[in-house]
C-alpha cells in the first residue's frame, strides 16, 4: 500500500469507520457487547494516533463513541433513564467541544524553545494537549465500561466535574498572562536570550521540506565560535534544527515575538532564503542584514531583486555578482561579498580523465519543478531515458532527489519510475546503484560528489557546487532555450547540454563518459563561480566575512545606500 494511502487509512478512515460501525451495531442488532467492543477498540486505536492538536478525526471519532453509547442499551436500566450516565455523556460531549480552546490556551503559554535554559513551571511539565486528550479518552473509556456493565454514572459525573475544574484552572493560569500572550512575547525567554548574549541571529521561515536551506549553513555558524540564536517563524522545524546545532532556538510566530528576540547584544542577522517574513526583521536598521541564500545557481531565486534590501549579499564568486548585474538588479558594490561556497570545502578535486575509469559512477541530481512553468527546470520527464542510457553504458548510478520533488504529483511518479528502474537493474546486475533515503538523507551532497565520477543535473545550485570537483557534467535545457541557453546559464559552456526532448542523450553520454572535451573550460570557470581561495583554507573567506558583519561598527550611511538601491530596483 502506498505510504500516503496507508496514512490516510490509518488517520482518517479507520477512526471514522470503527465508531460508525458501533452505531450500526447498536441500532440494528441485538449485540451490544460488539458495539461496546468496537468503541473500546477505537479508543485504543486513538491512543496511539493522537499526537497533535490537528487530529480532528480523533475528536470526531470520540464524539461518535459517546453518542453511540448514549443511544445504546447502556442509557437505560430496568426500563428507566440512567440519569447519571446521561449526565456523564453530556459532560463528555462538552469536554470534547471545548478541547480545541484548551489546546490553544496551553500552547499560548510560552514560546517554544530549544537549547535554551529556562525555568520550568509545574504546569509546563505535564499540562500538554496530549495529556488533556488522553484524560478525555480515559473518561470516555470509563463511560463505555459503565454503560456496558449497567453501572451508575454518578461517580463518573463527579470525576468529570473534577476534570472540568482542573482544565479551567489550567486555562485561567495561562490567561493570567493574557497581556503578554496578546503580543506573543515571553519575558522568561527574552531574559534567557539576553543572558546568552548572542552576537548575531539567524532568521528562518519556511515549510518543513525547506530545512535543508538552513541545515547547510549551521556547521559554519557553529565554527564561528561566537554565541548566536536561531529565530524560527514556524515551529514545525524546531526539532530538526535542535538536533543539528547546540545553538539556542526560539520559535517566534508573530512579529512582536520576533522583535522581542532582538536583544541589545545583537549586531547582525543572517537569512538563507527570501521568505516574505524576512521583511519583518530586515527593517531594523541598527542591525546588519545578510542574505546567504541556499545555493548559487542561474535560477531566478539567485538574482531576485528582493536581495537588494539586505546590507550584505554573500555570493560564491564573481559570477554571482555578474548575475545580478546581467538582470538589472541594483545592488551596490559595497553590499556584495565574495565568500566562496564553504559547503564544497569537503569536495575532492579529481583531474583523472574519466575515460580511464572502466566502470564510472554517475550522479543524477534532478531539481524540482518550481512554482510555475517558467522556472520548471526539472529533467525528471527525461529521467527514465537518461538512466536507461547510463545503465546501457555500464555506469553505476547515484540518484539524489530534490527535497521539493514530491510537491508535484507527476514529478513524484516520474521519480518513482526511475527508482524502480535502478532497483531492477541492481537486482539483475549487482551494480550498487543508490537512491532514495540513502542518497538524500543518510549521506551529504558532498559525499555524493566524492563517490561519483560524473554528474547529470539541471539548472540548479548542484551544478555550480559540482564545478569545484573539476569532474565532467551534463545539464538539461528543459525550457528549450537552444542557442540562448548559454546566455541564461553561462555555466553550460563548460558542460554537455541535453536537449529538452532528450534527442541527443546518447551523444551527450558519450561526451560525458569518454572524450570529455571541456575539461579546460571547467577549470577556467571554477574560480569565477566559486572564488579564488586556497583549498586548505577555503572556508575562511566565509567565516571572516561573517565575523565582519558583527565585529565591525556599522556605518549608518549603508542603510541609506541600500534603500536607494531598493528604490531604484
Amino acid at each position: 500500500m502506498p505510504k500516503n494511502l496507508s496514512r490516510f487509512v490509518m488517520r482518517t478512515v479507520l477512526p471514522g469507520a470503527l465508531p460508525t460501525a458501533a452505531v450500526v451495531v447498536f441500532a440494528l442488532t441485538d449485540l451490544p457487547w460488539l458495539g461496546y467492543g468496537l468503541c473500546l477498540a477505537t479508543l485504543v486505536f486513538l491512543t496511539g494516533l493522537f499526537t497533535t492538536v490537528s487530529a480532528g478525526a480523533g475528536r470526531t471519532a470520540r464524539a461518535v463513541i459517546v453518542a453511540a453509547v448514549l443511544l445504546g442499551t447502556g442509557l437505560f436500566r430496568d426500563g428507566e433513564l440512567n440519569l447519571g450516565l446521561a449526565g456523564a455523556g453530556a459532560l463528555l460531549l462538552g469536554l470534547l467541544g471545548v478541547e480545541p480552546l484548551v489546546f490553544k490556551a496551553l500552547r499560548m503559554g510560552r514560546l517554544n524553545t530549544a537549547n535554551l535554559p529556562l525555568p520550568r513551571s509545574t504546569v509546563a511539565r505535564w499540562a500538554t494537549p496530549r495529556t488533556v486528550a488522553m484524560v478525555n479518552i480515559g473518561m470516555i473509556a470509563a463511560f463505555t465500561g459503565c454503560a456496558a456493565f449497567q453501572l451508575s454514572g454518578w461517580p463518573l459525573v463527579a470525576v468529570g466535574v473534577l476534570v472540568v475544574l482542573t482544565q479551567a484552572v489550567l486555562v485561567l493560569r495561562v490567561w493570567v498572562r493574557r497581556r503578554d500572550v496578546a503580543y506573543q512575547t515571553d519575558t522568561a525567554v527574552r531574559a534567557a536570550v539576553e543572558a546568552h548574549a548572542p552576537k548575531f541571529a539567524v532568521h528562518f521561515s519556511g515549510p518543513g521540506s525547506a530545512v535543508y536551506q538552513l541545515l547547510m549553513w549551521l556547521p559554519y555558524f557553529d565554527q564561528l565560535g561566537d554565541p548566536y540564536v536561531i529565530i524560527l517563524r514556524e515551529g514545525r522545524t524546531a526539532k530538526t534544527f535542535a538536533a543539528a546545532t547546540p545553538a539556542p532556538i526560539v520559535v517566534a510566530p508573530s512579529i512582536a515575538a520576533m522583535e522581542s528576540m532582538l536583544v541589545p547584544s545583537l549586531r547582525s542577522v543572517f537569512y538563507v532564503n527570501n521568505s516574505m517574513k524576512n521583511t519583518h526583521c530586515v527593517r531594523f536598521g541598527e542591525l546588519t542584514h545578510i542574505q546567504l541564500m541556499h545555493g548559487d545557481s542561474e535560477k531566478p531565486a539567485s538574482r531576485n531583486p528582493v536581495s537588494a534590501m539586505y546590507d550584505r549579499v554573500f555570493v560564491a564568486g564573481q559570477a554571482g555578482v555578474e548575475r545580478y548585474r546581467r538582470y538589472g538588479v541594483k545592488i551596490t558594490d559595497e553590499q556584495f561579498r565574495i565568500v566562496g561556497r564553504p559547503q564544497v570545502a569537503d569536495v575532492r578535486v579529481d583531474r583523472e580523465p574519466i575515460a580511464n575509469k572502466k566502470h564510472p559512477t554517475v550522479l543524477y541530481a534532478p531539481t524540482w519543478t518550481g512554482d510555475s512553468a517558467d522556472v520548471n527546470f526539472s529533467s525528471l520527464p527525461l529521467g527514465e531515458a537518461l538512466v536507461t542510457e547510463l545503465l546501457a553504458r555500464g555506469a553505476t548510478v547515484l540518484m539524489r532527489e530534490h527535497p521539493f520533488t514530491r510537491r508535484n504529483v507527476a514529478a513524484g511518479r516520474a521519480l518513482e519510475r526511475v527508482q524502480e528502474l535502478l532497483a531492477t537493474d541492481r537486482a539483475k546486475t549487482g551494480r550498487p546503484h543508490r537512491f532514495g533515503a540513502e542518497t538524500s538523507g543518510e549521506i551529504t551532497l558532498a559525499d555524493c560528489f566524492n563517490d561519483a565520477d560524473a554528474l547529470v543535473s539541471d539548472v540548479s545550485g548542484v551544478v555550480s557546487d559540482w564545478l569545484y570537483s573539476e569532474k565532467p557534467f551534463a545539464v538539461t535545457d528543459m525550457l528549450a532555450e537552444g542557442e540562448e541557453f548559454a546566455e541564461s546559464f553561462p555555466l553550460s559552456t563548460a558542460s554537455y547540454v541535453i536537449r529538452h526532448d532528450g534527442s541527443n542523450i546518447p551523444e551527450v553520454v558519450s561526451q560525458l563518459l569518454d572524450a570529455d572535451p571541456r575539461a579546460s573550460e571547467r577549470r577556467a570557470l571554477k574560480t569565477h563561480y566559486l572564488g579564488d581561495f586556497p583549498a586548505d583554507t577555503y572556508t575562511r573567506a566565509f567565516l571572516s566575512a561573517a565575523r565582519e558583519t558583527y565585529e565591525t561598527p556599522r556605518d549608518p550611511r549603508e542603510s541609506h545606500e541600500r534603500d536607494q538601491a531598493v528604490t531604484a530596483s
